[in-house]
């Protein structure tokens, strides 16, 4: 017997959207106040030729710019949560295959202050992916009402505050990870 998927709450996916434009605009305005940084970045990962680093950072930045845009065009809102998804699971494997060859050390390229690749960053865009395809559930056509105009903000912002918590507590984890190996016990 086949699973019905409930209709989701348009709210909780106005608030996903609004998460995920959040997260790829930070991402957009990292790239481009910084863009030789996020560059050299691409280049540390190792997974391409040096010589393509400049033009795959290009695209990563033009993808995300068109992930957000997608996002805000309701005709265009499901390639935008399966763009959102390709970006950040592509973002995710990278990481985790760096840190399976046990390089460390990379900064994410996250955007924000500099961060350490890190296991609890893989997870974190494994979460934010599959925050971005609630885009693709169906969702319920209640229209929203001024309480969830009210409500869609406050989600939004708790949710953003969570995350640049949990990033917080990555770098401070990386932080004490680099001591330790350094002997700073």
């Amino acid at each position: 017997m086949a699973a019905v998927l409930m209709p989701l709450d348009p709210l909780l996916v106005a608030a996903a959207i609004g998460l995920t434009v959040l997260v790829f605009a930070r991402a957009v305005l990292h790239k481009a106040s910084d863009f030789e940084t996020f560059r050299q970045q691409v280049e540390d990962y190792r997974l391409l030729p040096a010589a393509l680093s400049g033009p795959v950072a290009v695209l990563l930045g033009l993808a995300e710019v068109a992930v957000i845009a997608a996002l805000l065009w309701p005709a265009a809102r499901i390639v935008g949560g399966v763009g959102a998804m390709a970006v950040l699971l592509a973002y995710a494997g990278a990481m985790a295959l760096n840190l399976a060859r046990g390089r460390t050390t990379i900064d994410c390229g996250c955007g924000g202050p500099g961060q350490a690749i890190s296991w609890t960053l893989v997870v974190r865009n494994l979460v934010l992916a599959a925050v971005a395809g609630l885009v693709l559930l169906p969702a319920a056509t209640r229209p929203l009402g001024i309480l969830d105009m009210i409500a869609l903000p406050v989600m939004v912002l708790t949710t953003w505050l969570v995350l640049v918590v949990i990033e917080q507590l990555a770098r401070t984890f990386a932080h004490i990870r680099t001591l330790r190996e350094n002997g700073f016990d």
